[in-house]
């Protein structure tokens, strides 16, 4: 949604200067190090989507077409002992009939890691403001998102109109003791807050939120054993605390998992995961709730020289921002196909299935989530390429019809050869948004 209030445009004005004077240190300090890199990226395109906020079966759709640009600048610094990744960006679109719908949305990601003789550090922080669009509704692609990984926060309700701003750090750290023994730790922090928290009364339950601010905190820390070069095993313990901002239920969680990681050559690469977790909550209604819950996942990864194959498994506990950590299932699927030198498609597809974590801590509505996409991308020179990608979106919430919309979208992108990557990666390029 873009506002039109002298408030909202306040903060986009002083975000812009901010992100203006950051690019200016930036390039002062890149003149003094030969080690960064920069690789800006702009795409300026137009998009369609028959059913824009998802109205359910038997509602009435609201179509939204218009413009859109997408821009970032990407900073990075190599040295023998370090990287560091900052990529500010910007994404706007513009509906000419429907200025409700329309947003400038923000996002600042760094990533980065520093190695000693045995242990490496890192991390990755993100920072977003958007719309409950772009928050709220996964991408069918999951770009940035790695083998195993968890994504939850979202709720999927996008009927009403809100922003969301999000933040997330993410330390990690490695240790060796022996060539085949580690210590593996790491942590993250997120904070979710919207413009407006939302409530929905139910005549039969209890209201309940689907978009809520909150506070999330979690951690692991385990020992992997080197089987071969190849071949790891990894058994952690983890434990975590969510923190609802409007609502009197907080929940701890905590448990044991293991993880094999095997990378038998060099095309395929896969991993098992199993453990348990046990759910622990005080709640006014009920008093104090405990439930344990089985967690797990399994994935493969098989990369050749001109496709891509990638197919993810995952039940895990997840923070959410209708009120309480939930249970999330998902599937997921992605291909990519080089078709000619220049050529290359990607085809991509989620489902996810979300429930409560226990049926007496708080009334929170199931859903059923399926994303699929598929695009194609021509390399027109070296630093343009023509993108164009078709995305379908299905959701159904537990007691309610379903919804569905198409929506496709046709785009030039800039983006200049990394000095770093002197050639095209055809597996990346798709893959440069975050999530």
């Amino acid at each position: 949604m873009l506002s039109s209030s002298h408030s909202y445009s306040a903060a986009n004005a002083r975000a812009a200067l901010a992100v203006a004077a950051w690019v200016a240190a930036l390039l002062a300090t890149g003149k003094a190090h030969a080690n960064w890199d920069f690789n800006p990226r702009i795409e300026l395109g137009a998009s369609y989507d028959d059913n824009y906020r998802l109205a359910e079966s038997g509602t009435r759709k609201i179509p939204a077409y218009g413009s859109l640009v997408d821009a970032s600048f990407a900073a990075r610094l190599l040295d023998p002992r370090s990287e560091i990744d900052i990529v500010p960006r910007v994404h706007s679109s513009f509906f000419p009939d429907d200025h409700e719908d329309q947003s400038t949305d923000g996002y600042l990601d760094v990533t980065g890691n520093y190695r000693t003789q045995k242990a490496t550090f890192g991390g990755v922080f993100n920072y977003s403001n958007e719309t409950v669009i772009a928050s709220e509704l996964l991408p069918a692609d999951f770009p940035g998102v790695g083998l195993g990984q968890v994504v939850g926060e979202a709720t999927g309700r996008v009927s009403v109109h809100n922003r969301r701003q999000l933040e997330r750090a993410a330390p990690t750290m490695t240790y060796d003791f022996t060539p085949r023994w580690h210590l593996k730790a790491g942590a993250e922090y997120e904070q979710a807050s919207f413009d407006n928290n939302v409530r929905v009364p139910q005549p039969t339950l209890q209201s309940y939120f689907i978009q809520e601010g909150f506070k999330d905190v979690y951690g692991n820390a385990g020992l992997q054993y080197d089987f071969s070069q190849r071949n790891d095993l990894v058994v952690s313990l983890t434990g975590g605390k969510f923190i609802p901002d409007g609502s009197p239920t907080t929940t701890e969680r905590y448990g044991v998992q293991g993880q094999w990681e095997s990378r038998p050559n060099s095309v395929v690469q896969y991993y098992v995961r199993a453990g348990i977790d046990q759910i622990h909550a005080n709640t006014l209604v009920d008093g104090v709730i405990n439930k344990t819950v089985a967690v797990g996942g399994a994935g493969v990864t098989m990369t050749y020289q001109l496709s891509q194959y990638v197919i993810d498994a995952i039940r895990d506990l997840a923070a959410s921002a209708s009120g309480a950590v939930v249970d999330h299932e998902e599937v997921r699927f992605r291909v990519l196909r080089a078709l000619r030198p220049r050529l290359y498609t990607v085809l991509a597809a989620r489902y996810a299935r979300v429930r409560s974590g226990s049926t007496t801590i708080l009334a929170i509505q199931g859903s059923d989530y399926v994303a699929a996409s598929a695009a194609l991308q021509y390399q027109l020179t070296q630093s343009f390429r023509l993108s164009t990608e078709y995305d379908y979106t299905w959701q159904r919430f537990q007691g309610e019809p379903n919804a569905a919309s198409n929506g496709i979208a046709v785009s030039v992108i800039w983006q200049p050869l990394s000095r770093f990557n002197p050639l095209p990666d055809y597996n990346r390029l798709p893959m440069d948004r975050p999530q």
